[in-house]
């Protein structure tokens, strides 16, 4: 009996944990003309920043699903055999996207292909997510006299400034504590009540995106208020950056 009540007190003593990604996903079904699904279609995403290829394959109900990609500019061909080859374009995909990406396929030659352009998305159909993101060029030019991160999330409409000269944000209302920020999806604030523990935040030129999400987060963020902030890759070519604000 003894040692049921120790077992008991271990689990309700054990910490929360949450497990947090920066990836994008891509989501659709593949029909015919006449709207019947088509099983076994290659759907095909490619990377143009680094030509790497995400498979998939659509299900028996046409389905088809690409986790795991990273944010950027994507080119996803859709082939099978019997229908002309579909290609979208200039399909770009922020961090946590779910992107939805319905193809309708035309009887024809595999050699033959149809193009479209997918421009961007201002709705996101397959979250109730309420979210603003903000790619590099955008911190660059924003007209902002600061190298605070929180003065950029606080253009998000719904996040104000917490009063009692606190410095941290209030997302759509939240308390003090329920907000969270994390970098390339490791968490940067305490617990208490949301400050930022790290330097990284005031490290603008390091950030590829910034990523505002509040309010019906999906289940790996445990807070109302969610940043997240993806840092730039590397490359082959020496690069810097230079700063200077006159008072």
């Amino acid at each position: 009996m003894l040692l049921r009540i120790r077992a008991l007190v271990s689990l309700l003593c054990v910490n929360q944990t949450w497990a947090q990604t920066t990836f994008a996903s891509l989501t659709g079904t593949v029909t015919d003309a006449t709207g019947a699904a088509v099983p076994g279609a290659r759907v095909t995403a490619t990377n143009r920043e680094n030509n790497f290829e995400h498979r998939g394959e659509s299900n028996a109900t046409g389905g088809d699903s690409i986790p795991q990609l990273l944010e950027g500019e994507y080119t996803v061909r859709v082939q099978a055999q019997g229908f002309k080859e579909h290609v979208v374009n200039q399909l770009r995909l922020a961090p946590l996207d779910v992107r939805r990406i319905d193809v309708r396929l035309e009887v024809g030659a595999v050699e033959t292909r149809v193009e479209v352009s997918a421009g961007a998305t201002l709705i996101e159909t397959e979250t109730a997510r309420i979210s603003d993101s903000k790619d590099a060029q955008q911190l660059k030019v924003l007209p902002m006299n600061t190298r605070s991160l929180w003065n950029f999330v606080g253009l998000t409409p719904g996040v104000t400034q917490a009063s009692a000269g606190s410095s941290t944000r209030r997302f759509a209302g939240s308390r003090a504590n329920q907000s969270d920020a994390s970098i390339d999806g490791i968490t940067l604030s305490n617990q208490y009540d949301s400050t930022q523990i790290s330097p990284l935040v005031s490290q603008i030129e390091s950030f590829e995106e910034v990523r505002v999400d509040m309010a019906n987060n999906t289940a790996e963020f445990g807070a109302i208020g969610q940043v997240t902030i993806v840092s730039k890759g590397g490359s082959n070519a020496l690069h810097g950056s230079l700063f200077d604000y006159y008072s």
